[in-house]
């Protein structure tokens, strides 16, 4: 999805995307882009809400340059935020958030020269206060200057440049150094291997490291400008005020480089010319465009005011004739109709007070004419009391009639608006209805989507990708509470002689209530569980007895239960049992697995002859730890290290094994041996350390795994 995204950069994205067969939509003003679906409906406006709850996109690219402003940028993120499946969100920037001269890497701090680079700073701090606050997969890519077919006039120098020169403005530029060029084909191939390489980082920078002096650049401009274009000049002196600023900071890509292998190949040269050619051919076709509707407008004007004008002429061309029939009156003797009012009324209801004016003056002047033929004095009527009410009367049916017909103008042009703001929301969500029907039937064909069973399938196994045993269990409580739409689920692991369980994660406040750890022979329904390894439902709505719970089965023996708490009323169906049988069955193969890889890496993984942990080994299982405090809000963990007094790490190791748990972890840290003890916290470090030391285990303060 492209929003407000400038045609220079929108058609290549567009083309290159397509290509790959994604569907690519656009939102906003431009020209029609092959290949892709355009709503052209401003990003503020409720018809943007419509097309981001029908278009479902992964991918989501707009500019910060341009007219963006920080109350559009929250808009569209609060609506990125709605979005089931968005992967990536490029938001596009420049490189004139650096000053200085030498090439900006992507961990050079902002340090903006103008008021334009200040702005784009502040933008690119709040996109990124986004990523980390609501965890949005946003990525800052910042790029030069860009060349392409479909530049515009508002896009940067190049394109003010040539809207100058074609103009013959006496635009002044402020030179500063040189000036990077890119080809905008170069850039979105860019995004696109970013997408194809789940590129995460925060700032990304796509460059060309090549660009020209402003004298290089002019006359390169020159040879593909027709004959005798005055081009705007380089300022004379700071003092002078430039329209236009030439030279930036070039932009040092080595993150594209070395993680995406991405290179720029386009010419800049060829680029270059490509460029001014496409510009001057739209610009011409809009200027042929608008000269036309420009005419046509203005004749459709003229004509639609002459013809009021006409048909009065003929109106009294009518009433004349008449007069003549009827031996020089209007005034019909043998009916008693004067057709003077009918032709007045006619005009003024037709056509408002202005025409009805102009058939009162052309009626008086065929009643008085009619008058003086029969010998009477154009004075001498004034002093008529018949004929001036005569007169009067042909004035009060003129403005009576024109002011009902202007009456009904402003009415219907009322109406009018209405019908229209109608007619266009109507279309609008026409359209969407049309769209979300081939939507609907695209994926109701697919073998795989995001409803039925087998994508439900497909996502929790792929969340269960991994054989880090510690993520697993994060991820198995992760992907069901999110599966069966809850939030408390707590996962505890089944010792090895299978007498006991104890709570490895848990998620929601009601998970936090329950027991850590569980004797089977004291709960019935585990007992039930252990024996049938089918899934429980708590259908007498007993007291401590989860809402369901699940066995986790492996080779035929239990090794974990997932219970779920708090469950909905419309939730409790065999839809949501089955629902959890799945998800425990896919559980099951996936900790296994890891079980098995745990034993066969165990070499590789501790140190010899021990259950310690080697340094790498140990830093997965903390981050681990860490994304698991991430993502369930609760289970704490505290990083506990241990002096060894002269001791061996055998020796410690035949100590820890009396004196710490199944699930806690020993390790080495920072140089020495530390204990990584998960769900501990506050008073019980305490109690561990005193057990510690009674076993001869002396330990120093210990710290949270944030």
């Amino acid at each position: 999805m492209l929003v407000d995204m400038p045609d220079v950069l929108a058609e290549p994205l567009a083309a290159g995307f397509a290509k790959e067969d994604w569907q690519v939509c656009v939102i906003g003003k431009g020209a029609a882009i092959a290949g892709a679906k355009r709503y052209e409906s401003d990003l503020m406006t409720e018809e943007a809400e419509d097309v981001f709850a029908l278009e479902d996109a992964d991918v989501l690219a707009a500019p910060l340059v341009g007219g963006m402003t920080a109350a559009r940028l929250e808009r569209l993120l609060t609506l990125a935020e709605r979005q089931q499946h968005l992967q990536h969100i490029f938001l596009f920037s420049s490189a004139d958030v650096f000053s200085g001269k030498a090439p900006a890497s992507e961990q050079a701090e902002t340090a903006p020269a103008t008021e334009a680079g200040r702005r784009h700073a502040r933008l690119e701090a709040l996109a990124l206060a986004w990523k980390k606050e609501e965890q949005l997969p946003i990525t800052v890519v910042r790029l030069p200057e860009l060349l392409g077919e479909g530049l515009a006039a508002h896009d940067g120098f190049f394109g003010a440049f040539l809207a100058a020169a074609c103009d013959g403005s006496e635009a002044a530029v402020h030179v500063d150094g040189a000036q990077e060029f890119l080809a905008a084909r170069d850039a979105a191939y860019g995004i696109w291997s970013a997408v194809e390489r789940d590129f995460s980082g925060d700032v990304l920078h796509l460059g060309s490291g090549q660009g020209y002096g402003f004298d290089t650049f002019t006359g390169e401009v020159r040879g593909f400008l027709p004959n005798g274009t005055k081009l705007p000049a380089a300022a004379k002196g700071r003092a002078t005020v430039a329209t236009l600023a030439f030279g930036q900071p070039f932009l040092d890509c080595a993150l594209a480089y070395s993680e995406l292998g991405w290179q720029p190949r386009g010419d800049i040269r060829e680029s270059l010319g490509k460029t001014v050619r496409s510009f001057l051919e739209r610009r011409e076709a809009a200027e042929k465009a608008r000269a036309s509707e420009t005419q046509r407008t203005r004749m459709k004007k003229l004509w639609n005011q002459a013809v009021p004008y006409v048909e009065n002429f003929v109106g009294a061309l009518l009433m004349v004739g008449v007069a003549a029939l009827q031996n020089g009156t209007t005034v019909n003797r043998s009916v008693g109709i004067d057709f003077n009012y009918i032709y007045i009324g006619t005009f003024g209801l037709l056509y408002g007070k202005r025409q009805a004016m102009i058939s009162v003056a052309a009626s008086l002047a065929i009643l008085v004419a009619g008058f003086m033929m029969h010998g009477a004095d154009a004075v001498g009527l004034l002093y008529d009391p018949l004929q001036l009410m005569h007169f009067i009367s042909y004035l009060f049916v003129g403005v009576l009639a024109g002011y009902f017909a202007d009456r009904a103008d402003y009415e219907r042009a009322a109406g009018a608006w209405r019908d229209r703001q109608a007619r266009e929301r109507q279309s609008f969500l026409k359209r969407v209805y049309q769209e979300s029907v081939h939507v609907k039937d695209r994926l109701y064909r697919q073998i795989v989507n995001a409803d039925d069973s087998i994508g439900r399938v497909y996502h929790i196994v792929r969340r269960l990708d991994s054989v880090e045993e510690e993520n697993l269990f994060t991820q198995t409580a992760a992907v069901t509470a999110e599966v069966l739409g809850v939030t408390d689920v707590a996962v505890y692991v089944v010792s090895r002689d299978g007498y006991y369980l104890r709570q490895k994660v848990r998620m929601g406040e009601l998970a936090a209530e329950r027991p850590h750890s569980l004797r089977v022979e004291d709960h019935p329904y585990l007992l039930d569980l252990f024996h049938t390894k089918r899934v429980f439902a708590n259908r007498a709505l007993k007291d401590d007895v989860p809402d369901l719970a699940a066995p986790v089965v492996y080779e035929e023996n239990v090794i974990a239960v997932i219970e779920i708490y708090g469950l909905d009323f419309t939730q409790w169906s065999y839809y949501e049992q089955n629902l959890l049988s799945l998800t425990s069955r896919l559980v099951a193969a996936s900790l296994g697995r890891a079980a098995r890889f745990e034993q066969e890496a165990a070499e590789k993984r501790y140190l010899p002859d021990t259950r310690i942990l080697k340094g790498a080994e140990f830093q997965k299982v903390l981050a681990e730890l860490t994304e698991r405090r991430r993502i369930t809000k609760d289970n704490p963990a505290m990083l506990l290290p241990v002096e060894l007094q002269g001791m061996t790490v055998p020796e410690l190791d035949e100590k820890l094994a009396h004196c710490i748990r199944a699930e806690d972890f020993a390790g080495e840290y920072e140089g020495g041996i530390a204990l990584l003890l998960p769900d501990v916290a506050g008073d019980t470090l305490g109690l561990v350390r005193e057990r510690l030391a009674r076993a001869g285990v002396e330990t120093d303060e210990g710290r949270a795994v944030v």
